[in-house]
């Protein structure tokens, strides 16, 4: 048997440097959990600062302090995948410092690196004569934004590559896993993009085992497909405000601290999984067993199986989250004032927007 845990989207920004530098430990309460898998595979998506600037093609971007990324080993992480759109904030300086720190850790990454070759390569873990292949790819439609004169290299999304990976590396290895970073226009959304089901089915046709979905910062729906699994986006890990640019970029309180811990025991014949869900309390993370929680999630992936195929309901669904749910979190998320917040507004702004929407330029 060979146990493996995925976590969702790990950024150890802001607050989280100074709790390291004071001495917190944030993640105490589910290091022990963590610490029964053999293996612990999440999406780092903070990249260390770097000392020549950041990329000004990103908006927003992450940092972290290189010293943080030690809360790694708290978190028991053995694996983190870089093929994901903050791969490049901070340049290539910021990027080699954290390749050195991985290193110094002793952690496996994969998805990025300094030729197409390296960020191509799948990495086999194996344990107990059980083989794993994973395979991390980024979609363009989560805006990496790389410059020309980039020196790095991101594994992107290209569904005859999948293909052709999977096909050279499936006669080597008991199980393929595909790591996506992906559904790019439906970041903080609740439900995946129209086409990705299709994409997933794609590739477990293609011979994936198992498919684990970052990027939306949310939690979304996960279904089975001829026995296998597809989750679509395990949701924030830990991951706190984002300070880019002079702005605050707000981590949604309700949507955006919901996520969990896919649990997968791999053994000859099959594997199976378990789902545990966790809760962030001021970016302390524990263990979430409340009857509630799982109940929520269940409705969640009822409404998906429904809409998933009706491209009007869908559509609904889209609306609402492209237009409507950033008014109301702008008003009234993580408990705004909305009187506050409408003194705030910039009416010039907001003329422009609905111009330009009439328009159909946006």
């Amino acid at each position: 048997m060979l146990k493996t845990s995925f976590l969702g989207d790990i950024s150890l920004n802001n607050k989280y440097n100074n709790y390291y530098i004071n001495g917190l430990k944030p993640f105490s309460d589910i290091r022990k959990y963590l610490l029964q898998s053999d293996f612990v595979i999440g999406n780092l998506e903070c990249i260390s600062i770097g000392n020549n600037g950041e990329n000004l093609l990103k908006k927003p971007r992450l940092n972290t302090e290189n010293k943080t990324l030690n809360y790694l080993k708290d978190i028991n992480i053995t694996t983190v995948s870089l093929a994901h759109n903050h791969i490049y904030d901070n340049l290539e300086n910021g990027f080699n410092k954290t390749i050195e720190k991985l290193k110094e850790l002793n952690l496996d990454y994969l998805g990025a690196g300094y030729t197409k070759e390296e960020a191509n390569k799948p990495l086999i873990l194996e344990k107990n004569s059980i083989k794993v292949a994973y395979l991390n790819y980024v979609t363009e439609d989560t805006n990496p934004n790389l410059p020309k004169e980039a020196k790095i290299y991101l594994n992107f999304f290209y569904m005859n590559k999948i293909r052709q990976n999977i096909k050279d590396i499936k006669k080597e290895v008991d199980y393929v896993v595909c790591l996506l970073h992906w559904g790019g226009r439906v970041e903080k959304g609740v439900y995946p993009d129209f086409d990705q089901p299709r994409m997933a089915y794609d590739i477990i046709d293609a011979g994936a085992d198992l498919i684990i979905g970052h990027h939306s910062h949310t939690l979304q729906p996960f279904e089975i497909y001829k026995g296998k699994y597809i989750f679509y986006s395990l949701g924030n890990f830990c991951f706190d405000d984002i300070v880019s640019d002079g702005k605050i970029f707000e981590v949604d309180n309700n949507n955006g601290c919901k996520s969990i811990i896919v649990n997968v025991e791999f053994s000859k014949e099959k594997y199976t999984i378990s789902i545990q869900h966790i809760k962030n309390k001021n970016l302390f993370i524990s263990l979430d067993n409340r009857k509630e929680i799982k109940q929520k999630y269940d409705r969640q992936n009822k409404i998906f199986s429904i809409i998933k195929n009706k491209k009007l309901l869908w559509k609904l669904y889209w609306i609402k989250h492209k237009h409507y749910n950033p008014i109301k979190f702008y008003f009234f998320g993580n408990n705004k004032n909305p009187l506050v917040e409408l003194q705030k507004l910039k009416f010039k702004k907001i003329i422009g927007y609905i111009l330009k929407k009439m328009k159909g330029k946006i």
